[in-house]
């Protein structure tokens, strides 16, 4: 018996991921760095720039900062010693990917989870042709998982592994929250990494903004958010096939949106997410990309990268 061809609109696949390497040679690295400015210029940090790692250390001189003595040495010799450090020569770029089951869910071109494993895949590849090292965090329906940062093409091969295996479906699926993701990543990242959060932010908690805003104290932070039209403008009357899985049993049930008082209840929870983006993300000093399951999403992340903080409000001056 013949098996079932993949479909790359409803499944993550190898080759799309890495079909995705021509897009990211077009990508300039001004273009990252420019990014990355206007990330850090969005906010006051007491720390900004790539991580530092120790060189040596040497007799303390007039001047040195009294926070960098190296107290071991000191002691032994009996003479006062401080560290010197130098800068870190590979960037740490890390995608936190949403892999809970409401991503698994699209109306137009492809299922949201499609859409953000491509652009992971992207910036993955964009990072490693600049020369940076590139690492993860998956969260959702496989729990939460750390990918190391590696440079070279073993780190973007690595990542995108990884997300093959995140994005598998299976009977008994966990649900993941954002704010915990954000907390695990807290603690394994170097200060002066940049941070990319690619995902609907329908599991974002009430803890978000606090934990938006310690990881950018050392960090920069964009967040792209993963939309489908169907979620967001206004839904036609008719009745749609919804499938839910909780507690591990998958149930479907019919949404009517010809009755009123539906699509009144359907634009208040839009209206209530729009307002959650905004009081935990943007408010936290945090940039958002949108991007729709039907946007010619290479342009989307282009012209985000390179000016991030009116394509929120372009996004919302759209929203019909």
């Amino acid at each position: 018996m013949k098996s079932k061809a993949a479909n790359p609109a409803t499944q993550v696949l190898a080759k799309t991921m890495v079909n995705t390497r021509h897009h990211a040679k077009q990508l300039s690295m001004s273009r990252m760095k420019k990014a990355s400015s206007a990330i850090s210029g969005l906010h006051d940090s007491r720390f900004r720039g790539r991580g530092m790692d120790y060189l040596e250390s040497r007799h303390y001189q007039a001047g040195d900062d009294i926070r960098n003595m190296d107290w071991r040495v000191t002691a032994r010799t009996g003479d006062p010693h401080t560290k010197l450090f130098q800068e870190e020569r590979e960037r740490p770029t890390y995608v936190i990917l949403d892999c809970n089951a409401s991503m698994f869910f699209g109306t137009r071109n492809k299922f949201k989870i499609v859409l953000a494993s491509e652009i992971a895949a992207f910036l993955g590849w964009s990072s490693i042709q600049k020369g940076d090292r590139i690492g993860g965090l998956t969260f959702g329906i496989h729990g939460n998982h750390i990918i190391k940062a590696r440079s070279g093409k073993r780190g973007v091969m690595g990542l995108m592994s990884h997300i093959l295996k995140t994005t598998k479906r299976q009977p008994q699926e966990q649900q993941a929250n954002l704010d915990e993701a954000l907390k695990q990543m807290r603690t394994v990242i170097r200060p002066g990494s940049l941070v990319f959060v690619i995902s609907d932010f329908l599991n974002l908690g009430e803890d978000g903004k606090r934990h938006f805003i310690q990881l950018r104290k050392h960090n920069d932070v964009l967040a792209i958010k993963i939309a489908d039209p169907f979620e967001i403008n206004h839904i036609p009357a008719g009745r749609f096939g919804i499938k839910q899985t909780v507690n591990h049993h998958s149930t479907t049930r019919i949404l009517d949106t010809r009755q009123s008082h539906m699509q009144r209840k359907l634009a208040d929870q839009q209206a209530t997410h729009i307002e959650q983006l905004k009081s935990q993300i943007i408010k936290a000093g945090v940039p958002i990309i949108p991007v729709q399951t039907d946007d010619l999403w290479i342009n989307k992340i282009k012209n985000g990268l390179a000016n991030p903080t009116p394509a929120f409000n372009h996004w919302l001056g759209g929203i019909h």
